[in-house]
């Protein structure tokens, strides 16, 4: 195998819609529409608000990781990793390590001060790949809102600043 990391072009569109529909189905997720596939696609080609490298085996795409530069990270900025997907077949050849150290070394062109990721509580696979490359754990708790609740949820954050006043 001969593998190569780049960052996301858009001549890697077709590439990253493949791995992103087996991203999906890895986490039995339903298949993004097609306005939802083209939106991604447009926010990547047009590098705002994330970014992305592919790994590839000559023409064959392996995996990907996506991430964004946030901040606060103490007085400096931070790479938040979202996700690490490699296909299964190429799981155990270092594409998730390649792919990782390579934003490591965005962050580092990037002047940030650290690189965050997270996993579900549920992933006992992506923990034990990270415990095994002695990445630190911190203990830390993650909340999300689902699209479905933003309404109610922004009602009751409403509700209770109303009643500040």
């Amino acid at each position: 195998m001969t593998l190569t990391l780049r960052a996301y072009g858009p001549d890697d569109a077709d590439a990253f819609r493949s791995l992103h529909r087996a991203c999906l189905a890895h986490y039995k997720i339903a298949p993004a529409t097609a306005s939802q596939e083209a939106r991604i696609i447009d926010l990547l080609n047009r590098e705002r608000h994330m970014a992305c490298h592919i790994a590839y085996d000559g023409d064959t795409a392996l995996g990907f990781a996506t991430w964004a530069l946030s901040f606060p990270a103490g007085a400096g900025i931070s790479l938040v990793m979202k996700e690490l997907f490699v296909c299964a077949e190429a799981r155990g050849l270092g594409v998730g390590r390649a792919l990782l150290s390579a934003l490591i070394g965005v962050a580092r062109d990037e002047g940030c001060v650290r690189v965050d990721w997270a996993t579900d509580g549920t992933n006992k696979t992506a923990q034990q790949f990270y415990a095994g490359l002695d990445a630190p754990a911190l203990e830390k708790h993650s909340f999300r809102v689902e699209r479905a609740a933003f309404d109610a949820f922004q009602k009751r954050l409403n509700t209770r600043l109303d009643d500040r006043n």
